[in-house]
């Protein structure tokens, strides 16, 4: 099974069995059970139930939106808590390589590692408000 539910193939205007939208999304009978439960709209009391696509579209793509967790710009996403935190003691480290920085730090909840890539236009902006320990590493053949 995939971590996350396809929505390629589904059409908007078609209605589904509960074992067609599960096979063409990727998840089990059993999930597309609990997406009713959840609030997924099934069709009036017709047998079999039916799911139109818009609505399993709009379901999963809400899903998807709830889970997203929206971070600034000093924040980092702490896997370990599960939330944007800042940085323990307003410090991090910046390596940059190529064209591309990635901030690390500590999380100051958990004191778990997080990391963060960032733009090189962003980082004067980042380095104005965090301690940042900056390290270029230069590409070797």
């Amino acid at each position: 099974m995939p971590k996350q539910a396809r929505l390629s193939g589904i059409k908007s205007f078609r209605c589904y069995t509960k074992a067609e939208a599960a096979a063409l999304v990727g998840v089990s009978i059993r999930t597309i059970g609990n997406w009713t439960r959840d609030g997924l709209p099934l069709l009036d009391a017709t047998y079999p139930p039916l799911i139109r696509g818009d609505d399993l579209r709009n379901h999963i793509t809400a899903q998807r939106e709830g889970r997203k967790v929206k971070t600034g710009l000093c924040e980092f996403y702490c896997l370990r808590c599960r939330k944007g935190r800042a940085p323990a003691a307003e410090m991090a480290d910046c390596k940059i390589e190529g064209n591309k920085a990635m901030l690390m730090a500590l999380c100051n909840v958990c004191e778990g590692i997080v990391c963060k890539p960032i733009s090189l236009a962003r980082l004067p902006e980042v380095r104005s408000r965090l301690d940042l320990t900056i390290k270029r590493v230069e590409a070797t053949l």
